[in-house]
């Protein structure tokens, strides 16, 4: 078990969400809000609401490309992670934040009693744009319209974050496997979906042979 303060401090930091937010909050907020307490900590707030289910809004696609943007940014080595003024102005609607808290903080406390640092490999700085493009991957895929194609993404997102604030190798590779998963179960989903949606069609799925 873990007992780190940093362990503490993530579940912490996440389930006080909603008072460190102004009413009505937007993305920007959110941002602004955990940027102070490091990369781990942005990408765990920005993953769970694509785990938690968000009936009438489109959080996959709005917390998706905003994790896309910050994977490339975590890419290119950024000190400070920014969004672009659009995006930011988008409204967060407070049952979303108040979800993210309570549901989002039990369950990261948790993954954390399982979590200490553990070998150096994935952990290290010079990991950082590997794991910012499987970030990337995991985020396209989170903003797709792919029908319960969220948890995987979200969840591989969510382990690795964890994984690099508690310096935990070995968490870090669970997330790169989940990410694996993630990436081969979508696959297969959009594969079935278009191999359906091209049979009703009429398409043909082979090329077509010349008579004689």
């Amino acid at each position: 078990m873990s007992n780190s303060p940093n362990a503490r401090s993530m579940a912490n930091l996440l389930s006080t969400l909603p008072d460190r937010l102004p009413r009505p909050a937007t993305v920007g907020d959110l941002l602004h809000a955990m940027g102070d307490h490091g990369l781990a900590i942005v990408l765990l707030v920005f993953a769970i609401p694509a785990i938690v289910p968000t009936p009438g809004i489109p959080a996959g696609l709005v917390f998706g490309t905003a994790l896309a943007l910050l994977s490339i940014q975590v890419m290119l080595g950024e000190e400070q992670l920014r969004l672009p003024k659009r995006l930011s102005a988008m409204g967060v609607p407070r049952s979303l934040i108040d979800r993210t808290a309570t549901r989002g903080g039990p369950f990261l406390a948790r993954l954390e009693r399982h979590m200490r640092p553990r070998g150096r490999l994935l952990s290290l700085a010079g990991m950082k744009p590997v794991l910012g493009l499987v970030i990337f991957v995991m985020a396209v895929l989170i903003a797709l319209p792919i029908p319960f194609g969220n948890l995987l993404p979200g969840l591989a997102v969510l382990i690795v974050a964890l994984g690099l604030a508690q310096r935990d190798s070995l968490a870090v590779g669970a997330g790169l496997l989940v990410a694996f998963l993630a990436a081969v179960v979508s696959v297969a989903i959009l594969a079935g979906g278009w191999w359906l949606i091209s049979d009703w069609m009429g398409i043909e799925h082979s090329s077509n042979h010349p008579t004689g």
